[in-house]
């Protein structure tokens, strides 16, 4: 297989083309861009996508398959993805092959052989690299770096050429060139000396004064002295020589850095020697600092302030020195204050260390690189850029020879850094920051008090450098027991405690939030608005009353300087923005004291509504919840995976949203949230979520006087409770917003209290059924439909704990007729009902399936708890038809799914079930040890119709037993 990229992309089979698809095409231009490179998920999707869409990484995943279905052998290795090709296989490697091997044969003296060798690599070329699929702005520096090296061989070509005599050859291929590049003065050059070299003086003149005109006109200088001084040789009519054959034409300069002026220099900083943990990160580091390969290895370490990424990067080149015994170089690009260093003083200080006096130092960024690469060329070195700000600041300061490596740390990712390999460094675990902490503050210290030096981690997050300061404040207080300290850092700000000495983790934060612009640092103190883990931009937009085109600048400002981390993309496939929990703390101070009250509550008020609206929307899917539905509630909808993914992916921001805008007097806005959140959170099985939050906004409502949010929270919190089987928790609170409800003439929300009652009412059944039929006959009257659908709910599981099997029937038949355009939940539940009076009548197969539609139902829903709950009873109908083993694999698999949930009453449940089949089976030992088991799972005071049917089948095993 045979591919080019030197114009279009093409691949071939035994000489016919592979058809790909355009963006399969355009992952493999940038493979061949750059062969034999390693090249990160990032690096490549920065590559194709200027803005990545949200699927990025798994249409990269779908275009890599297919590649390899292609049979284009693409390799993941360590860090990325890498296609290996050789110069007969690639027509960029065979071009530079043939460069290499020309500009040899010149330096030779054969220039025959060099002018065929040129020719046959510039034939190479047919357009501009990869010409022909849609790649990122972020590729055209590589892609200008190819053609640079074409014109560099194009003018060794005409060099030799001339050596060749072959002037009016050259006469005819540099006039368009020099039209096409007036500024440049080798071809410039070039010509008038071919036209001087074929007998055309006037011509040659002409061509000079040409060139003299362009170059005054258009920059305001004259030409160089190599013009000028040929354009006087050829009005003396003195010889003019061709060029030589080696045709790389060096500064005076260079002859200074030919003498090996320095040999084995170290300018790494002291290893640490109580450096612990990270001995994954160590390995797979020193790993990719092999020094191999056709280019100087490129290594990015990135992570948020305080992480340890110098201090690791240090150990790592310390391990590493062996491999690099011609010196190991450092510096530091960024200052005290965390501004980026220009790349000059970055380079001049290396080349003061490397020998240059400041009086041979060049003055030019690009003169520096290239005399400090002559300096490092063909020498084993290892360089360490401590703290880069960005790609433009480190690619001077990478040698332009094999056999180097240059490892780098920076806050941000350098996506952009042709061929570095990246890693991203975070937090150490548990272990490693406990032994940290130790090592600094002392193993026997630290053990002595294992709770508190938990705490002191904790309260750290685990950060290397607040660590650190930690140990070292121990230190410095012998007499300090740790709890003190754990004590100080739980009580007030951790971060005030966090300084020791130069060490001061608010300085080291405060120094890159200060490095920002002023957009970055707004949004970075928003982000201290609402304790959270991650959020994605749609937060931060809501938070300044933007766009999320218009924060995108600053949150990826916020990445690069290490404040945020955004390596990882949510269940909805949006990208997740982190950070630090301490970075956070710090953030929530600035949002505290640079913010006024009025900005706070807005940028509050913004997000909970902006929240509130995203929520309702994305659980259209789901019930209501239980209260009163507000004005303008829109219509149910079939299951919807895509607003189930949003949700999980945001429950921990909107539920800390909810409970941050009622902590701060936003009742309103937090009860509206709270109320559109609640149906996915119970549905879903978070209820210690949906309680606290809705405890908080309820306390909030009350103490604000707003009886109306207060009764409408407090009826779906205990509706919670009820759902997770704690009925008897609440039955007093039903009881009183019943009576509250009624005091305030408030028939709707009293309609809801009633039936919340009739719920808890489990040891009178008769009266549960009265007042769930009274509940539903007020939901009729008042048109609510969801009332009224969640009350035959009620209605149709007291008359199966009563027997009355015909009348749950009936309810269920009659409530699916009702319940086309409501929730699929509701229609769930009712199938399973069903099948349960079905199944109780002795119509079992019909029973199985009403229990098969409910599954679907569910898992259409993802709504685990009444898959698990359909499963549970489709077993126990297949075991009634004699079907034991089928029953058996389903309950296995459903005894799975409760235990998962921590659902004890569910195991129960399938012990019951158990029992069951086994006495069907004629083991009546094995049913008592089952029905034991049953009851002993069961709440006796919560479970009292089960734990009823448990006592009779034991004692029914017992007198079969004997």
């Amino acid at each position: 297989m045979d591919f080019a990229v030197l114009g279009p992309v093409r691949v071939t089979d035994a000489g016919q083309p592979i058809r790909l698809a355009s963006k399969a095409r355009a992952v493999l231009g940038v493979f061949l861009l750059h062969p034999d490179t390693v090249l990160s998920r990032d690096r490549l999707i920065a590559s194709v996508w200027d803005d990545p869409p949200r699927s990025a990484l798994p249409n990269l995943q779908t275009y890599l398959t297919a590649l390899r279905r292609a049979a284009i052998e693409v390799e993941t290795v360590p860090y990325g993805y890498r296609l290996c090709l050789g110069p007969d296989r690639l027509d960029l490697l065979a071009f530079d092959e043939a460069v290499r091997q020309a500009r040899l044969e010149a330096a030779r003296g054969d220039a025959a052989a060099a002018n065929r060798l040129f020719a046959e690599g510039l034939a190479l070329w047919r357009g501009r690299p990869a010409e022909d699929v849609p790649l990122a702005a972020t590729t055209q520096a590589r892609i200008a770096e190819l053609e640079e090296r074409r014109e560099n061989a194009r003018l060794g070509w005409i060099d030799v050429r001339l050596r060749l005599g072959l002037h009016d050859e050259l006469v005819g291929e540099l006039t368009p060139l020099v039209e096409a590049a007036p500024l440049n003065e080798r071809l410039w050059h070039r010509l008038m000396l071919a036209l001087h070299r074929a007998g055309r003086r006037a011509e040659a003149l002409e061509a000079y004064r040409r060139a003299r005109s362009t170059l005054v006109a258009e920059l305001g200088v004259e030409p160089s002295q190599e013009l000028r001084g040929l354009q006087a040789a050829i009005l003396d009519d003195a010889p003019v020589p061709a060029p030589a054959l080696e045709t790389i034409r060096e500064p005076a300069w260079l002859e200074t850095v030919r003498e090996p002026a320095w040999t084995g220099l170290c300018l790494l900083p002291a290893d640490i020697a109580d450096f612990a943990g990270r001995e994954g990160e160590t390995r797979d580091l020193v790993a990719a600092l092999d020094g191999t390969g056709t280019a100087p290895v490129i290594v990015t370490v990135s992570g948020p302030p305080g992480v340890g990424k110098s201090t690791l990067a240090v150990h790592v080149a310390h391990l590493v020195r062996e491999r690099y015994p011609d010196g190991q170089l450092f510096v530091r690009l960024c200052d005290a204050s965390a501004s980026p260093r220009d790349p000059s003083d970055a380079l001049a200080e290396l080349l003061r260390a490397l020998g240059v006096d400041s009086a041979g130092m060049p003055s030019s960024v690009g003169e520096r690189a290239a005399m400090y690469r002559a300096k490092v060329a063909d020498r084993a070195v290892l360089v360490l850029l401590d703290d880069a700000a960005g790609e433009a600041q480190v690619e001077p300061l990478i040698p332009g020879t094999p056999g180097s490596a240059v490892l780098v740390t920076s806050r941000g990712p350098l996506p952009a850094l042709p061929g570095a390999i990246a890693y991203a460094l975070d937090v150490p675990p548990a272990a490693d920051a406990h032994d940290l902490l130790a090592g600094v503050a002392g193993v026997k210290r630290v053990a002595s008090d294992p709770g508190s030096a938990e705490a002191i981690v904790r309260a750290c997050g685990r950060l290397p450098l607040a660590l650190r300061i930690a140990g070292a404040r121990l230190v410095t207080r012998p007499a300090w027991p740790l709890a003190e300290l754990a004590r100080r850092l739980a009580d007030a700000s951790a971060l005030n405690e966090l300084r020791a000495g130069h060490l001061d983790v608010r300085a080291t934060f405060e120094a890159s939030y200060a490095a920002l612009s002023a957009p970055a640092r707004r949004a970075f103190r928003l982000l201290g608005s609402v304790a959270v883990d991650g959020v994605a931009a749609w937060t931060v937009a809501a938070l300044a009353g933007a766009t999320t085109h218009d924060v995108d600048g600053s949150l990826e400002e916020l990445a690069a300087a290490g404040l945020v981390t955004a390596g990882d993309a949510d269940a909805a496939a949006e990208p997740r923005y982190r950070m630090h929990d301490l970075l956070r703390g710090f953030a929530a101070e600035l949002f505290a004291a640079e913010e006024s009250g009025q900005s706070r509550a807005a940028a509050l008020r913004r997000v909970a509504a902006t929240a509130r609206g995203h929520a309702a929307e994305a659980a259209r899917e789901l019930p209501l919840a239980f209260a009163p539905p507000p004005p303008g509630v829109p219509a149910r909808t079939p299951p919807c995976p895509e607003g189930g993914a949003w949700l999980t992916a945001e429950r921990g921001v909107l539920v800390a949203v909810a409970e941050t805008a009622a902590r701060t007097g936003l009742v309103r806005e937090a009860a509206e949230l709270a109320c559109a959140l609640a149906p996915f959170l119970i549905v879903r099985g978070f209820h210690d979520d949906a309680v606290r939050m809705l405890g908080t906004a309820a306390d909030a409502a009350a103490a604000a006087g707003d009886a109306t949010a207060e009764t409408r929270l407090r009826l779906v919190r205990a509706d919670a409770e009820v759902d997770r089987r704690r009925a008897g928790v609440v039955a007093d609170e039903f009881r009183r917003l019943l009576d509250r409800c009624s005091q305030a003439g408030d028939q709707h929300a009293a309609a809801y209290a009633l039936l919340g009652v009739a719920a808890t009412l489990e040891a009178d059944l008769g009266s549960a059924l009265a007042a769930a039929t009274l509940a539903a006959e007020r939901f009729d009257a008042l048109g609510d439909r969801h009332g009224l659908l969640s009350a035959w709910t009620e209605v149709a599981g007291v008359q199966f704990y009563l027997g009355r099997h015909d009348a749950a029937a009936a309810t269920c038949r009659r409530a699916l007729a009702h319940a086309e355009g409501h929730s699929a939940v509701h229609r769930a539940r009712f199938l399973r009902m069903l099948g349960i009076a079905c199944y109780e009548t002795g119509h079992v197969e019909e029973a199985i399936g009403h229990y098969r539609a409910c599954l679907d139902l569910c898992r259409d829903l993802r709504w685990t708890t009444g898959e698990r709950l359909a499963l549970h009873r489709l077993a126990q109908a297949e075991a009634a038809l004699g079907r034991h083993d089928t029953a058996t694999g389903l309950l296995a698999r459903c005894a799975e799914m409760f235990v998962n949930a921590g659902d004890t009453r569910g195991e129960a449940l399938i012990s019951y079930t158990l029992g069951e089949i086994s006495r069907w089976r004629g083991d009546e030992r094995a049913a008592l040890a089952h029905f034991t088991t049953c009851l002993h799972r069961l709440d006796p005071l919560n479970e009292h119709v089960w734990s009823a049917r448990a006592s009779d089948q034991i004692a029914r095993s017992r007198a079969a037993l004997g």
